[in-house]
């Protein structure tokens, strides 16, 4: 399945887009799995809940790094660093890091390296170095790298990769796959079609909501846990769509979600035929991009979560 609104005759560029993504997720992969489970330390940006460890920043420089030697002067929107255009010239990572970060010397990547070099600034890659900080802080396995590419202003490709697992989740234009130690295989969002036959991963109600309304916080958490067989917050958003992607879970809903957390993985759902609600929250970003977010499965109507999302997106826009 394509996105809609996927220029046409993109998909090889697709192809070789969603080739690099992956192998950018993956070179990170081995550095990540060393250093889990001995973070001594960790610092907090907006407040306590949102953690931000030495690996983050080191993970998204290298990532600029390699990124940047696929499609030099392409762009980037990483958590740690924001937006910002790469070196036509990327810099030395450094001796420490040269030996832990390598592209990759695939045919397949090469030829891909090829065709997309002279791209530059048409391509955006949007890049979470570690979705799960505080998972990945705390020693738990549930942490990814999520890396998206936009093509024109479109995302056309994604890949998130589960160092722990040893697993990643790529997505080109037409086809959405998982690569692991059995192999490779299609995805296709076949997952259950009740909502009572299914587990829900929820960020919702917010921290926001809770403090601001909690009768309404109440409200939606009572009808999301009698819709649904089972209702999870695992942490790390971009794996949890790729679970929906995989069929493996039925349906994702979350209200404040940036970029990073999302670009990836609803590419995986759009692409593995999966259903997409993305609304904007009270912003003005575009669609795959936005902070409220209901997927499921192709045979399933998350007519609850849909629900519960578009009354938090109706309040977003009263004065």
């Amino acid at each position: 399945m394509t996105n809609d609104d996927t220029p046409p005759g993109t998909s090889a560029l697709a192809h070789d887009l969603a080739t690099m993504a992956r192998d950018a997720a993956l070179a990170v992969a081995p550095y990540l799995r060393s250093v889990a489970r001995g973070v001594a330390e960790f610092q907090t940006k907006a407040d306590v809940h949102d953690p931000v460890t030495e690996h983050d920043r080191r993970v998204e420089s290298a990532l600029h790094n390699l990124l940047a030697r696929m499609v030099p002067g392409s762009r980037v929107l990483g958590e740690e660093t924001g937006e910002g255009v790469l070196p036509l010239e990327p810099p030395r990572l450094g001796a420490d890091l040269t030996t832990q970060f390598l592209l990759p010397t695939t045919p397949e990547f090469q030829g891909a390296r090829r065709r997309c070099a002279g791209l530059g600034d048409r391509v955006r890659w949007i890049v979470d170095p570690i979705d799960g900080t505080s998972n990945f802080a705390a020693g738990m396995a549930y942490f990814n790298t999520s890396v998206a590419v936009e093509l024109d202003g479109v995302v056309v490709a994604g890949a998130v990769s589960v160092p722990m697992a040893h697993e990643v989740f790529v997505a080109d234009a037409l086809t959405c796959w998982l690569e692991s130690k059995e192999g490779r295989r299609e995805l296709h969002a076949d997952g259950p079609a009740r909502e009572d036959a299914s587990v829900l991963i929820s960020y919702h109600p917010s921290r926001s909501l809770l403090v601001s309304d909690p009768q309404r916080a109440l409200d939606h958490e009572i009808r999301l846990v009698q819709a649904y067989q089972a209702v999870r917050r695992p942490g790390a958003a971009a794996l949890d769509l790729a679970q929906v992607a995989a069929g493996w879970c039925g349906a994702m809903i979350g209200t404040s979600f940036k970029p990073w957390d999302v670009a990836a993985g609803i590419h995986l759902v759009r692409v593995a035929g999966g259903r997409v609600l993305n609304l904007p929250v009270g912003t003005d970003l575009p669609e795959g991009l936005r902070p409220g977010v209901v997927v499921s499965a192709r045979q399933l109507d998350a007519v609850t979560a849909a629900s519960v999302l578009r009354e938090v997106d109706e309040a977003a826009r009263r004065p």
